[in-house]
């Protein structure tokens, strides 16, 4: 299982995405709980709401959980695997909303919670958040018998290589709405890389590709797209090391434009 997760506060776009039945074959609310609001525009709204007495700007936390293509869950299944990962990130008895995606034979499920713990008017401190989601999927994995996928890092990090560094979240959002596929854009990037003798072949190679190789903030390098949006290098490529590309790259750096500067 591959659990996603992180606060968030952009609820129009989330109204938006959850409620979207054009590329979902089927949409379903599976439950409201501690909130007024009937509908998810509505529950996200409230959920402004309640944090706008406080200073917190990433007001609802959001998870997707995403078991394997061939994997059912019961709906039993389903609400063991929420509460745990609410237990988990701390977030017990806030208000909450599910929703269900169907699409190609493919089942998931998206959470929502409040941040806000409405005792204290404080939001609940998602530390750690990253290592908690997948410490979480292993634990589910072995609770449903569940294919087990490699963790990244942390203490449930798999041995051997380091796995393919997924797309965040947000990052597969802009994809879809730019049609610019951050996963097929890093294995383009990679194949290109493999096949390079040199950083001026490379950059001539990613201009052909519609792609640009720019100078990001703090010295590092970032990736352009057709759309205009910004890349991180590292994130783009795989299987090859921050120390390696600065080394390959360190004869064109001064001559590469800036990431702040128009195409």
């Amino acid at each position: 299982m591959i659990i996603n997760s992180g606060s968030r506060r952009n609820g129009a776009f989330f109204a938006k995405h959850l409620t979207n039945t054009e590329h979902n074959e089927r949409v379903r609310l599976c439950e409201m709980r501690n909130l007024a609001a009937q509908t998810i525009p509505d529950a996200l709204r409230e959920m402004a709401a309640v944090a706008s007495g406080t200073f917190c700007q990433n007001y609802f936390y959001h998870a997707n959980l995403n078991p394997k293509e061939h994997e059912r869950l019961t709906d039993k299944e389903w609400e063991i695997a929420v509460d745990t990962l609410e237990r988990n990130l701390g977030l017990i008895g806030h208000a909450r909303f599910i929703v269900e995606h169907h699409k190609e034979g493919r089942t998931h499920r998206h959470v929502i919670w409040s941040r806000i713990d409405v005792k204290t008017v404080r939001a609940v401190v998602m530390a750690n958040d990253y290592e908690t989601h997948q410490a979480t999927a292993r634990e589910l994995e072995k609770a449903f018998a569940l294919e087990t996928v490699a963790s990244v890092w942390g203490r449930t990090r798999a041995s051997g290589p380091r796995p393919a560094r997924r797309p965040q979240t947000w990052e597969s959002f802009r994809g879809k709405a730019s049609g610019i596929d951050p996963v097929e854009m890093t294995q383009t990037i990679t194949r290109i890389y493999k096949g390079c003798s040199d950083a001026e072949d490379f950059i001539t190679r990613l201009a052909e590709h519609g792609y640009q190789l720019v100078k990001g903030d703090r010295a590092n390098f970032c990736i352009r797209d057709r759309a205009g949006h910004l890349h991180s290098f590292l994130r783009r490529i795989e299987g090859v090391k921050a120390a390696v590309l600065k080394r390959f790259l360190r004869g064109v750096a001064v001559t590469l434009p800036s990431a702040s500067s128009s195409n």
